[in-house]
């Protein structure tokens, strides 16, 4: 009997053991429950949910200060989370080394983390214009030419589509007749297009340059004269950036008059009222929808700090919608991919350190990271969002956006990186390295900001953009680099591969289906299938690959180009680069390849077909 009990202790204890390393090598994963009909009171198990993920995430953080050993699983029911303000998830989110804390949707459940509010109670006024009360939450204000002013919203969402800012002309555009003044904020109209308009002081310009959107404010219009003043200046700081820099009949429209409220869809928030006005159909009532208005600039951020980055937190499932997008009380004047000149400080007072900070500005994307490492988003969706979509910014490396599908952004839809080289005070670099945006499906970007892509690459090394699916943009689909010269910068080893790009360059010029900028030894753009990029809609050409200024050491391999009105790849003031095994199309009399102030010795070609393509009658 002692024998038995011996060896059945034995075995008991063996047991234990094991269970024990199994949990310490493997982990058993840690699961907390969020339901909207759960209490924050309770312990987050699956019979006792809690009802907010901010009361799960501190629920994980004492998992953490507990010693975690296991990845932990923030389980999330079916609904709708209203955020009132950003998840902010820091170093204490951050599990131990390799482990991970995901957020993710219950099986077969729709979740959606919101930043907008909903509006209700809506009555026709004495113009059968329906209106509703606008009660900003945040009771920000914003300052105006001195004054202050209730900050407004410029984004309404009708059924989940997006409204139409009251703009003029409803559809297409105006042209600037002629530019005058100081070619930066006065120009000639053509008076028989007009339609005079009420409260000027509001109204918005929006003029279209090459490849970037101005949007300012109107200061004056003169019908007498056709003039128009603007308050502030259009462009960036170059001088190319003025009215007729690129076009001397520019396209523009106007947005924010009552007046221009007279096609269904078409709102104005009324800021002296605090009303929001909105036209629909005959047979359409606003209180039988959901009108939803984005409040939340940013929806997520992850941020670690210079010293320890946030390390294992992730997103899966996860619908992130209703960002707001609100523009630079200075105006707009955009640069390039979305970023706009910085007016916040007058450039004389400015004293940058050009190593590690930049002149360009971005407006806040809905999900922001920073200082973080293998963070990243699986199987999500991100729509009806503002300045931009997903931005892994400083200090970003081996994170990720995968399997995911990014549509209806006013900004970019994905940036990844920086605009300088940054490195540390012994001269190693800290660029952005080793993040994937992978599988992805990214359309409609740039609905606010024109001149925005579907991904983007600023200064950063060894990224992955591949097998995604980019198209219906209104400037380019990947752009990658961000330095106007063939200097040796922290951008190299970036993969541009297996992507399909079609649809692009529907608004704007001088872009491609994959743009490329500056010296990029070791990047790769491969295997991608390029199509339907139309003819220019400004004065510069709009190709399949565009390598523009300092484009150097890059490998163009086996990519597909078709349906491209102008020439398939072009070459602008670049370097040496190697174009093998690509096969493009291109119409009759179009060149193949187009060289601009590129001597085309400098193109290194191997294996390449370049046939003759005749268009169909639906292009």
């Amino acid at each position: 009997m002692t024998v038995l009990k011996s060896i059945t202790f034995a075995i008991v204890m063996w047991i234990a053991v094991a269970v024990c390393l199994l949990n310490v090598s493997f982990g058993d994963t840690q699961k907390v429950f969020v339901s909207l009909t759960g209490d924050d009171s309770k312990d987050g198990s699956a019979k006792f949910p809690v009802r907010s993920v901010r009361r799960a995430q501190t629920i994980v953080r004492q998992m953490i200060l507990d010693g975690l050993k296991s990845n932990v699983e923030v389980r999330i029911a079916e609904g709708i989370y209203q955020l009132n303000q950003t998840l902010e998830f820091g170093l204490e989110d951050s599990p131990p080394k390799n482990l991970r804390v995901t957020y993710q949707a219950a099986p077969g459940a729709r979740v959606v983390f919101s930043g907008g509010v909903e509006l209700g109670n809506w009555k026709r006024n004495g113009r059968g214009v329906w209106e509703a009360a606008w009660r900003e939450q945040r009771q920000e204000l914003m300052r105006v030419d001195g004054k202050e002013k209730l900050w407004v919203p410029r984004q309404l969402f009708i059924n989940s589509k997006r409204g139409i800012r009251a703009r003029h002309p409803d559809f297409g555009y105006f042209r600037v007749r002629r530019a005058v003044g100081d070619f930066r904020t006065e120009f000639e109209f053509n008076s028989d297009q007009w339609t005079p308009a009420e409260n000027i002081q509001e109204i918005e310009l929006a003029l279209l340059h090459d490849w970037s959107i101005s949007r300012v404010r109107v200061k004056e219009i003169n019908l007498k004269d056709s003039i128009i003043k603007l308050a502030e200046r259009v462009g960036g700081p170059h001088d190319f950036f003025r009215i007729n820099g690129f076009e001397q009949d520019p396209r523009f429209f106007l947005e924010n008059s009552r007046s221009f409220l007279n096609s269904p869809n078409e709102f104005f928030f009324d800021r002296d009222q605090r009303v929001v006005q909105l036209v629909l159909n005959a047979d359409g009532n606003p209180n039988q929808m959901n009108m939803t208005v984005p409040r939340l600039e940013t929806l997520v951020r992850v941020r670690g700090s210079e010293a320890e980055p946030v390390r294992g937190v992730q997103f899966s499932g996860i619908c992130f919608s209703y960002s707001s997008c609100p523009l630079p009380s200075g105006g707009y004047g955009g640069i390039q991919a979305s970023y706009f000149e910085n007016r916040l400080v007058p450039a004389h007072l400015r004293k940058l350190n050009t190593e590690t900070e930049s002149s360009h500005l971005r407006l806040p994307a809905a999900i922001e990271l920073s200082f973080a490492e293998d963070c990243g988003f699986l199987k999500s969706t991100f729509k009806h969002l503002g300045g931009g979509g997903i931005y892994l910014g400083r200090q970003t490396n081996n994170c990720f956006v995968k399997s995911s599908q990014i549509d209806d952004v006013g900004g970019c839809g994905v940036m990844v990186g920086e605009t300088v080289t940054r490195k540390d005070p012994k001269g190693r670099s800290l660029v952005c390295d080793g993040n994937a945006i992978e599988g992805n499906q990214i359309s409609q970007c740039g609905q606010v900001l024109f001149g925005s892509v579907g991904v983007w690459v600023g200064i950063a090394k060894r990224t992955l953009v591949i097998s995604n699916e980019i198209f219906n943009l209104p400037y380019s689909g990947v752009s990658v680099g961000w330095q106007w010269n063939d200097k040796s910068s922290g951008c190299k080893q970036n993969r541009i591969c297996n992507n399909r790009i079609h649809d692009v360059m529907l608004e704007l010029s001088d872009g491609g289906g994959i743009y490329t900028l500056g010296r990029q030894p070791g990047t790769v753009l491969s295997g991608n299938h390029i199509s339907n990029i139309p003819a220019n809609h400004g004065r510069a050409e709009s190709n399949g690959i565009f390598m523009d200024q300092g484009s150097s050491e890059i490998l163009v391999q086996e990519n597909v180009i078709t349906g491209v009105k102008c020439s398939p790849l072009r070459f602008h003031l670049t370097g040496e680069n190697t174009l093998k095994e690509n096969h493009c199309y291109h119409l009759p009399g179009v060149k193949p390849l187009k060289f601009n102030n590129t001597p085309e010795a400098s193109i290194k070609k191997i294996d390449n077909r370049f046939e003759v393509e005749i268009a169909s009658e639906e292009n």
